[in-house]
């Protein structure tokens, strides 16, 4: 998605971002960080949204750092302990495929372990830039970890794919998938079979991430009506918007501005 929506409990977990250079943004939504101060009281859940993009995780623990790759097709529960590191790498649709070399079924929700459960072909690189970030502050270690990513980016033989523009477009909520793969002489089956095979999830799929994007975004204004916020992000009316978004997130539209918002200030 073109913006990403900060976690309700930013502040307390010690979240810092960088947005990627422009030679990655294409794949990269961001590069992130958090943890690495003392202990809460009580660990901090958070619910991780889908919107067809993949995560990179590294836990920088005492014994040895674990990395960790996960492509959420839905909505999933992550408890976070402040008293440990992490830093990542929020990947864009198609990333995996186009600059991981992975298809995106081999990640669906689950976090999947470099080394013991997944041994991708950049592993190797990837290790010895994970060590150096025990040496490194949330700043310099992000700046490494972009640094490899441009390495990777320049050793990958990307091929032009007109999939990223379709799901930016998708994104606008303003034509139907359909459309949008004619614009570029591609048939509805073959949109479906190259999302497929490059995002992982169906045009459908991408449409619904997108309208849950919009709506959590929408939400966070306090005074905006939820009928309004319906319309705008494509649903058909306040039930509909209601049902879909409790279906998805487990919580009504009210019950999840109420929660963000009541973070935000408490913050």
């Amino acid at each position: 998605m073109a913006h990403f929506i900060l976690p309700g409990n930013a502040v307390h977990l010690n979240f810092q971002q960088r947005l990627p250079n422009t030679n990655l943004r294409t794949w990269v939504q961001c590069l992130w960080s958090m943890g690495g101060q003392s202990p809460l009281a009580h660990p901090i859940v958070e619910k991780l949204y889908p919107d067809a993009g993949a995560s990179l995780t590294i836990h920088l623990g005492n014994s040895r750092p674990i990395v960790t790759l996960c492509f959420n097709r839905h909505m999933l529960l992550e408890t976070f302990d402040t008293s440990t590191t992490r830093m990542g790498i929020r990947f864009k649709p198609t990333s995996m495929y186009s600059l991981l070399g992975l298809a995106p079924e081999q990640c669906i929700d689950a976090h999947l372990c470099l080394g013991d459960d997944i041994k991708p072909s950049w592993m190797d690189s990837l290790m010895p830039v994970v060590e150096r970030l025990y040496q490194l502050d949330a700043p310099k270690g992000l700046a490494l970890l972009e640094t490899w990513l441009l390495g990777l980016l320049k050793s990958r033989l990307t091929s032009k794919s007109p999939v990223p523009g379709i799901i930016q477009a998708i994104n606008q909520l303003q034509l139907p998938p359909e459309q949008l793969a004619a614009n570029v002489g591609l048939t509805r089956r073959t949109l479906e079979r190259r999302l497929k095979r490059e995002v992982g999830v169906s045009p459908g799929a991408l449409v619904t991430y997108a309208r849950l994007h919009r709506a959590r975004r929408c939400l966070l204004e306090a005074d905006r009506p939820l009928s309004e916020i319906a319309l705008h992000c494509g649903y058909y009316d306040q039930p509909h918007f209601t049902h879909a978004f409790q279906s998805f997130t487990n919580e009504t539209p009210a019950s999840y501005r109420q929660r963000k918002l009541s973070q935000i200030y408490k913050a």
